[in-house]
């Protein structure tokens, strides 16, 4: 869902205090993620924001985060911001392309100028980088699996994977798509049919995180990461055989 609008309210409220205590060294700040876009979970999303500075020095560093710390009162996940230059933003496409290209397409400017809308990305590193993505999170679920902690522990840790997994198929679907890739359900439709591979536990983490729950637990939340492991599996081996 998108958020509310006494969150983005609060959100443009945040950047402005931001602006405002950074002056002239402020070239652009942004909301990204969910928060700018259609699956915001206000349970379990964080607000994430850019700030892009003409140059960024260690007491500006130190002024975001007393900024931040005098408005922990405003009700919101504020995660730790990404502060960069212009210059670091552009020159870290071919390092981070999964999160460049996730920022372009879900963000939305609170002061100063978009430096986000142009940015193209390769087609190869993007591949490339969703390929150590999503090994290294197939590694952590079977990890997950083998310690079993909680279904509290277990739960929170998919609610996380549902989030990651969302952004590198976004990232597969530029692989093969011009245009802008789907949301939410549809997402998730439109690689299952790519991949030959229905994606259902993937589907139904997005609406656990989404709603808050309830969540499985004991047994039916094995079955759960078990079927979650076999479609990682999958798109693991979609991921190695895609092609820029």
């Amino acid at each position: 869902m998108k958020p509310a609008p006494e969150v983005d309210a609060r959100i443009d409220a945040l950047g402005r205090s931001l602006a405002e205590a950074l002056g002239h060294a402020v070239a652009c700040i942004a909301v990204y993620g969910s928060a700018a876009g259609e699956d915001f979970s206000p349970s379990h999303s964080d607000v994430n924001l850019l700030v892009v500075l003409r140059e960024v020095s260690f007491a500006d560093l130190r002024l975001i985060g007393e900024t931040l710390l005098r408005s922990a009162r405003s009700g919101l996940r504020i995660a730790t911001p990404l502060v960069l230059t212009p210059s670091f933003l552009r020159d870290a496409r071919d390092s981070y392309p999964i999160e460049i290209a996730d920022i372009r397409d879900r963000h939305r400017v609170i002061v100063g100028e978009d430096l986000v809308a142009g940015l193209t990305v390769d087609r190869e590193c993007l591949r490339e980088q969703a390929e150590r993505e999503v090994r290294g999170k197939l590694l952590k679920l079977r990890a997950l699996a083998v310690l079993r902690p909680t279904d509290a522990d277990v739960q929170q840790a998919l609610a996380s994977a549902a989030a990651t997994f969302a952004i590198i198929e976004r990232a597969l679907l530029h692989l093969s798509n011009d245009g802008t890739a789907p949301r939410g359900a549809a997402l998730f439709e439109e690689v299952g049919r790519r991949q030959g591979v229905p994606i259902q536990a993937l589907r139904r983490l997005t609406r656990l995180r989404a709603d808050g729950g309830p969540w499985p637990s004991g047994t039916e939340l094995d079955e759960l990461l078990a079927a979650v492991l076999r479609e990682v599996e999958a798109l693991v081996a979609y991921v190695d055989g895609s092609t820029a």
